[in-house]
């Protein structure tokens, strides 16, 4: 908690922490399951009509949800758990028996459609934005963060291929690498929009892909990487504006520029002459 970033929140979860990460860890899944009544409306984890999640299953298309929410707020939890918390639900509503396996489990869960767990991640912004109000506002502009990382994958042939690993790693060694660009609300923190791709993918290659999600009057923060031409450019025709520090490359010279105050000032850039691809 020693960052400026997500002003509302800040005073709650300095104050909570860890706690508030053990509470969570320690809800049951019936707890789990009335929490998120709540919060996602009832026709997002509804049965498909045909095809896969449209058969009458106990690891019904909400439950699996609602199973791995559960699993990944305890970190290092294993299927087995998820299974021995739907026996007790099953036993608490007089449901009958489930059997021990975890196989069912996890055979519902790679059945997750990926298009409603996006739909319930921009539910769950758009609540998280609406209880903690316009703290994270610029001018009573929403103010949208942009950043990148990179995460390791489990070391398959599968995911070898998709997500190799850096060129001058040597051959045996080392795991995939997955990297992410995420958009998130600075009012609340919550996550927009996540894009998956790997390592050889550049930053913003990927942030073109999240300009469908931004609208007129977002403004974008983000770190010196996307202080680029381009998105300076093309972005405010858009009514969208970005705040960025100036990248490494590009020289301050204050005397080539209009000055408006103390350290600040209007400067012209102009356009590359070689277009990135």
């Amino acid at each position: 908690m020693h960052t400026p970033y997500f002003p509302t929140l800040r005073s709650r979860l300095a104050a909570l922490g860890r706690r508030t990460a053990q509470a969570l860890r320690r809800i049951s899944l019936p707890q789990l399951e009335q929490c998120l009544l709540s919060y996602l409306p009832l026709d997002l984890l509804s049965a498909e009509d045909q095809g896969p999640n449209s058969r009458e299953r106990i690891y019904s298309l909400r439950l699996t949800f609602q199973g791995f929410v559960w699993q990944m707020l305890k970190p290092q939890t294993a299927c087995r758990e998820v299974v021995r918390q739907v026996q007790a639900l099953f036993r608490l509503k007089g449901l009958g028996r489930v059997k021990a396996g975890a196989s069912a489990y996890c055979q519902a869960r790679s059945r997750l459609p990926r298009e409603r767990l996006e739909r319930a991640v921009a539910c769950l912004a758009e609540h998280a934005d609406r209880r903690v109000g316009p703290g994270g506002s610029l001018g009573k502009r929403p103010v949208k963060v942009v950043d990148g990382t990179t995460v390791q994958l489990a070391d398959t042939p599968e995911n070898q291929e998709r997500f190799p690993q850096l060129p001058h790693q040597k051959p045996g060694c080392g795991f995939p690498l997955l990297k992410l660009l995420a958009l998130f609300s600075l009012s609340s923190g919550a996550i927009l929009k996540v894009i998956m791709e790997s390592y050889h993918h550049h930053d913003l290659r990927l942030f073109r892909q999240l300009w469908e999600d931004l609208k007129a009057g977002d403004v974008v923060l983000g770190d010196r990487l996307f202080g680029d031409y381009g998105s300076l450019a093309d972005l405010p025709r858009r009514g969208i504006d970005v705040v960025a520090r100036l990248n490494a490359k590009r020289k301050i010279d204050f005397r080539k520029a209009k000055r408006l105050g103390r350290h600040d000032g209007l400067f012209v850039w102009t356009k590359p002459k070689v277009c990135p691809p």
